[in-house]
């Protein structure tokens, strides 16, 4: 299997896991347990397939309702999920902002214990 097309759902497991996430805590469970959303026609099959993965993972409830519309909202397990994703990514750019701390030094032509090229003329 291609590793783009594994990539790509992934990608969009964890864009619906996120809004799920986000409208839990815009809404509330209250209102989360009633919202229904509509899934455009164009990736239907690709959003509900994600759905079904992110739903046997526990990490979501999910429901296809009668008018085609789909009835979801995160779980416990979904918000532990997202905010563990969270927490990394935020420690990869942490990280990556801090490059170059440590510079080489350059003695008389040499770098890390080796011979700098020179030109040859």
């Amino acid at each position: 299997m291609n590793l783009l097309i594994l990539e790509e759902r992934r990608l969009l497991r964890y864009s619906l896991l996120f809004q799920l996430y986000r409208d839990f805590f815009t809404y509330g469970y209250e209102v989360c347990i009633s919202i229904d959303y509509l899934v455009p026609e164009d990736c239907r099959k690709e959003i509900i397939a994600a759905l079904y993965y992110i739903y046997y993972r526990k990490w979501i409830f999910f429901n296809i309702e009668k008018d085609k519309t789909v009835s979801a909202y995160i779980l416990g397990l979904g918000m532990e999920e997202v905010e563990d994703y969270l927490t990394q990514a935020g420690q990869l750019v942490i990280s990556s902002l801090s490059d170059n701390l440590l510079k080489p030094v350059v003695k008389n032509n040499e770098v890390n214990g080796g011979v700098a090229n020179e030109p040859s003329n």
